[in-house]
C-alpha cells in the first residue's frame, strides 16, 4: 500500500526517473541552503556556488538511481524529509554543522535536554520541510519500468552525471583541490551526507566487539608523600559550558565570580586554558583519560582504565556526584549519586550530606561534581532568581530570538551562580579541614557560543570551532595549610599559570597531588610538580 497508490488516487504520476531528478533537487534546495552559504564563505563567486550546487545536485541524482526502485523510493524519501527537517531546524537556529561529534551528542541527550530544544519554531519547520513533502510524496505515483529498461537508464543517467560532475570539478580544479583540503568540514552542512557519514563513524566507534578492559597503570600506588597524618581530601568539580571569556578570574569586565573573593588568596586561575573538545560527549572522557587530546580516541574510554580507576585501586575512596546528563563511561566502576529527580536541580544539590558522607569514609577520598553550570539552551533554569545579577535576560531556547544584551545577561548569571556554588564548596571544605588536607580543581568541559558570528551553543568541529568552544576557565583551590603538608609553593603556582594549559594536564596533576606512583604518570603535564618545595 505504501509503495503502491493507484493512478487514480495520486495527485501526481511521474516515472521513476523524473521523480529522482525531481526529488534531488528538492533535497538541493529546501534542506542545503547552510551549505550554499558555507560555500559562499569559501569563495564569494556566483560561478562557484552554481557550479557546486550542480556537482551536489548530480551526485545526489547518482545517489537517488543507485538507492530508489519501486519499493525503496518512498520510505526512503518521506525518511529522508523527516530528518532534514530536524537537522535543518538546528543548523539554521544554531549555525551548528552535524558531524560524528555532534551526532553523540544527540544519542547521550536526556529526555530533559530534548525538553530544551523543543520549539513552536522547530514544529513550523518539522511541518513545512518533513510532514508536507512526505504528503506530496506519499499521493505521487513513481511508474518503474521492467529491469532491463531501468537498469540501462540507471548507467546512461550515472555515466551522464558522473561525467558532468568530474567536468566542472577539473575545469576549477585549484579551487576543488582548496575545498577538499582545506575545507574539509564543508561535507558536515550538506544533508544528508552529514548525518550519514556521521551515523556510520558513530556506529563503527561505538563497535565494541567485547574489547578487553585497558589497563593503563598496573604498577600504580599510593606514595604518603604529605608531612603530617591527616587524609587527603579531593573535589574535582567538572564545569559545564562555561568560556573563559565570560570570567572575571580571567579579565572579564564584570564581576561574574565575585562570591570567590573570600577565597581569592587560595585561588589559582588559570587564564590560557583550552579544552580537549567541543561537547561533552568528547572532553568529558578526555578529561579523565591518560591520552592527551592529540591521541584520544572517541569510545576507547568504554574499555579504558582512567584516573578514577587509579585513583581507586590505589585505595582513594572515589565518589561521583551527578547533576548532568551523565558521567559518560567515566564513572562505571566507582560510587555515583545522583539526587535530582525533575528536568533540572540546581547544582547546590550536589552538596546535599556532602559533609556525613565524607566523615562516613574516614579514609583518602576523591569526589567529583558534575554540575549543570550553564548549560544551554536554556540558561535561564540553571540558577535562582535571587542570584540574578543582570537583567533583562533571555527566557526562550530560541536564542536568536533573544537580543545579544539578554543573551549575556542570562549566561552570565550562570557563570555567578557557578562562583557561589564553587564558593560553597571551599567552605564545606574549610570545615573539614581539621581531619583532612583539603583541595578543588574546576575545570569547564567546554566553552560556548553565544551568537559571535551567527553561532550558538556548542561541538563544532574542532579544527574549525571558535575560541569562544575551547577556551575555558580553569582554577585550583588550596588553602595554607594543605599547601604546606603538599609542601606546594603558591607563588609558584600563580606565576606557572599565566602560562598555556588544557585538560591534559587535569589527569598527571590530579595523580601527582594525590601521591600516586605509575610509570604512566608525567611530571611535565602535573601543575603541582615543578612548584613542589622538596
Amino acid at each position: 500500500m505504501f509503495n503502491g497508490l493507484k493512478s487514480k488516487a495520486a495527485w501526481f504520476n511521474l516515472s521513476g526517473t523524473k521523480f529522482n531528478f525531481i526529488f534531488s533537487g528538492f533535497l538541493l534546495l529546501a534542506y542545503n541552503i547552510p551549505f550554499a552559504q558555507k560555500l559562499w564563505m569559501i569563495k564569494p563567486s556566483v560561478l562557484f556556488i552554481i557550479c557546486g550546487l550542480l556537482c551536489v545536485f548530480l551526485l545526489f541524482c547518482i545517489s537517488t538511481t543507485l538507492l530508489f526502485n519501486k519499493y525503496s523510493a518512498k520510505p526512503l524519501s518521506i525518511l529522508l524529509c523527516i530528518i532534514n527537517s530536524f537537522v535543518l531546524y538546528f543548523m539554521v537556529s544554531y549555525n551548528t554543522p552535524i558531524d560524528k561529534v555532534m551526532l553523540l551528542n544527540v544519542i547521550q541527550t536526556d529526555v530533559y535536554e530534548v525538553q530544551d530544544l523543543l520549539s513552536f519554531r522547530m514544529l513550523i519547520y518539522f511541518l513545512l520541510f518533513g510532514i508536507l513533502p512526505s504528503c506530496l510524496i506519499f499521493k505521487t505515483q513513481i511508474n518503474y519500468g521492467n529491469f532491463k529498461s531501468e537498469f540501462i537508464s540507471a548507467v546512461k543517467i550515472i555515466l551522464s552525471a558522473a561525467i558532468l560532475c568530474g567536468i566542472i570539478m577539473l575545469s576549477g580544479y585549484q579551487t576543488t583541490d582548496d575545498v577538499f583540503h582545506n575545507h574539509r568540514d564543508t561535507k558536515y552542512y550538506l544533508s544528508p551526507v552529514n548525518y550519514i557519514g556521521a551515523g556510520l563513524s558513530v556506529a563503527k566507534m561505538r563497535r565494541k566487539s567485547n574489547h578487553p578492559f585497558v589497563v593503563v597503570a598496573p604498577d600504580a600506588k599510593l606514595d604518603k608523600y604529605w608531612t603530617n597524618e591527616k587524609k587527603n581530601l579531593f573535589v574535582f568539580v567538572v564545569g559545564e559550558t562555561a568560556r573563559a571569556a565570560n570570567f572575571s578570574l580571567g579579565g572579564y569586565e564584570r564581576p561574574t565570580n565575585a562570591p570567590l573573593n573570600k577565597h581569592l588568596s587560595d585561588i589559582v586561575y588559570y587564564s590560557d586554558a583550552t579544552a580537549c573538545g567541543t561537547s561533552t560527549a568528547v572532553a568529558l572522557p578526555c578529561m579523565f583519560s591518560p591520552y592527551e587530546r592529540k591521541d584520544f580516541k572517541i569510545g576507547t574510554e568504554e574499555y579504558t582504565e582512567n584516573m578514577l580507576d587509579i585513583l581507586d585501586k590505589s585505595g582513594y575512596k572515589v565518589l561521583w556526584r551527578e547533576n548532568n546528563t551523565g558521567c559518560k563511561n567515566n564513572c562505571d566502576r566507582v560510587e555515583i549519586e545522583d539526587f535530582c529527580t525533575k528536568k533540572t536541580c540546581l547544582d547546590e544539590i550536589l552538596l546535599r550530606n556532602f559533609a556525613e558522607k565524607i566523615q562516613q569514609n574516614k579514609e583518602n577520598t576523591f569526589v567529583v561534581m558534575h554540575q549543570t553550570g550553564s548549560h544551554g539552551p536554556a540558561y535561564f533554569e540553571h540558577y535562582p532568581k535571587e542570584t540574578e545579577q543582570w537583567s533583562p535576560v533571555c527566557t526562550t531556547e530560541n536564542l536568536s530570538s533573544c537580543t545579544k544584551e539578554e543573551l549575556i545577561n542570562v549566561y552570565d548569571n550562570t557563570v555567578y551562580y557557578t562562583s557561589i556554588f564553587l564558593s560553597k564548596i571551599m567552605d564545606e571544605l574549610n570545615k573539614l579541614s581539621d581531619e583532612y588536607n583539603v583541595a578543588l580543581i574546576y575545570a569547564s568541559d567546554h566553552g560556548e557560543s553565544l551568537g559571535e558570528k551567527g553561532i550558538y551553543l556548542h561541538a563544532q568541529p574542532y579544527d574549525t570551532a571558535p575560541d569562544y568552544q575551547k577556551d575555558i576557565p580553569m582554577l585550583i583551590w588550596l588553602p595554607q595549610d594543605s599547601a604546606k603538608a603538599f609542601g606546594v609553593d603558591i607563588a609558584c603556582l600563580k606565576k606557572a599559570a599565566k602560562k598555556p594549559h588544557s585538560h591534559d594536564n587535569l589527569f598527571h596533576s590530579a595523580l601527582g597531588l594525590a601521591g600516586i606512583k605509575t610509570n604512566i604518570y608525567n611530571p611535565n603535564l602535573d601543575i603541582f610538580a615543578s612548584c613542589k618545595k622538596n
